[in-house]
């Protein structure tokens, strides 16, 4: 379980890495070459944005069993399986974290008004 870092819950239910991968793939466009000897780790070298100039090692996502901490309105958790972003510089990954998410919002809301149209 990842936890106390910069993470994102997708699913309540077990998902494997493959379907987050490819969730979070086709939503933001992100470029993954696989860590050695971890399945679940992959490099970052860019996103649907353009290729990242820090090169392929500097940002890594982890997908597996999250726990996600929220401090608005006060301090809430939720698990389940997601992925989570590290880099060498803690502010990094958490901007990472929030364009991710912004991007995985859009595409839903892309995909939930096609659904109603």
């Amino acid at each position: 379980m990842i936890k106390d870092r910069n993470t994102t819950v997708l699913a309540t239910d077990y998902q494997s890495t493959e379907q987050l991968k490819k969730f979070v793939t086709h939503c933001t466009g992100v470029k993954l070459t696989p860590v050695q000897n971890n399945g679940d780790a992959f490099w970052i070298s860019g996103d649907k944005r353009g290729n990242y100039i820090d090169g392929p090692k500097y940002y890594k996502i982890v997908f597996g069993p999250v726990t996600q901490v929220s401090y608005s309105n006060g301090r809430s958790e939720k698990s389940g399986y997601g992925f989570d972003i590290q880099s060498s510089g803690d502010y990094m990954g958490w901007s990472m974290m929030g364009e991710y998410r912004t991007m995985i919002k859009e595409t839903m809301a892309e995909y939930r008004a096609k659904e109603t149209a």
